[in-house]
């Protein structure tokens, strides 16, 4: 097993003295570890009890291992927010993956331990992480399922599960843009421009909202599973409602072309993905990984390991 050093790890409190606290690692099968009063924090305390409570959990760094013991050593003084918070969206997208992988091992009726060995492990060296492979598959199955061996029944198994427990969830899109129009016809014009663009988008599902915001400022909406396909209505509504204000005489500004509005979920587009799927190939050609590891030999307890048997061996040259 494979403990990468001044990375973070979440951790439960499970008895705090004086001295430190005992902690399990909860992404290595509760593996107990040790973090003492002086590697909680630079700050000056009268008792470390106030920092870490019984029972809850909390984020901390791997100082070192005893090999032939099996003690680990943890720190948090170094620990930053931006770690915790990238630790914290990591660690519940491997809740959701690993949902998956169980509700597919037990349909195939096989070890969970197989399907990560078949396909598992290869997505998360394809991608940043198995959750991004995942909701790619749910646009685009072809293009991740070209760069893993999978079986047929396998697949089926997967894809199902994941249509199941990562549906889609609806995302809405805003354009902004300003309408003037100083000839006779005025505020009609821009009405009858919005109007054109309204009755022009009336068959178009889900449909788009066209609203004031305030003057001369107007939007066009729409809450939408596809974004891509989302943007293209939008993009088309404007340009309908461009031409109609400029065939009478008035004046289109766009302010903001359509933008995702809202809460982002995971925070994570398909270009996205496919980009960082790009960049993860280029890096893998020939680079060698350069993260720093401690390697413990303990006993087998089914773990998901960090880093795979070939980087172990790279590191150990």
């Amino acid at each position: 097993m494979v403990f990468l050093t001044y990375v973070c790890f979440q951790v439960e409190i499970k008895d705090v003295n004086e001295d430190g606290a005992y902690v399990q690692l909860i992404e290595y099968n509760n593996r107990e570890g040790l973090i003492l009063a002086t590697s909680v924090t630079r700050k000056r305390v009268k008792s470390v009890k106030k920092l870490l409570r019984l029972g809850t959990q909390d984020y901390m760094q791997v100082i070192s291992v005893d090999k032939e013991g099996g003690f680990i050593d943890l720190g948090k003084k170094t620990v930053q927010i931006q770690d915790v918070e990238e630790k914290k969206k990591w660690f519940e997208k491997s809740k959701v993956v690993h949902l998956i992988m169980k509700l597919t091992a037990h349909q195939l009726q096989c070890r969970l331990d197989d399907i990560y060995s078949e396909f598992g492990w290869d997505l998360y060296d394809k991608f940043e992480h198995a959750y991004d492979a995942f909701k790619l598959i749910l646009q685009e199955p072809d293009l991740v399922f070209s760069k893993i061996n999978i079986s047929e029944r396998s697949k089926e198994e997967l894809v199902k599960n994941i249509n199941k427990k990562m549906a889609a969830t609806p995302i809405k899109l805003r354009s902004r843009f300003n309408l003037q129009c100083y000839t006779y016809e005025g505020i009609e014009a821009i009405r009858e421009s919005l109007l054109e663009a309204k009755n022009a988008m009336k068959d178009e599902q889900p449909p788009l909202v066209f609203q004031m915001i305030a003057p001369p400022q107007y939007k066009c909406e729409i809450v939408i599973l596809d974004k891509n396909q989302g943007i293209e209505k939008i993009e088309r509504a404007v340009g309908i409602i461009q031409a109609a204000i400029k065939k009478r005489g008035g004046i289109f500004k766009l302010v903001c072309p359509p933008t995702r509005i809202g809460s982002k979920g995971d925070g994570i587009d398909t270009e996205d993905i496919i980009a960082n799927l790009a960049k993860n190939e280029e890096d893998s050609s020939g680079e060698e990984s350069n993260e720093e590891g401690i390697d413990i030999d303990l006993e087998d307890d089914g773990i998901a390991h960090e880093e795979d048997d070939e980087e172990d061996k790279e590191q150990n040259d």
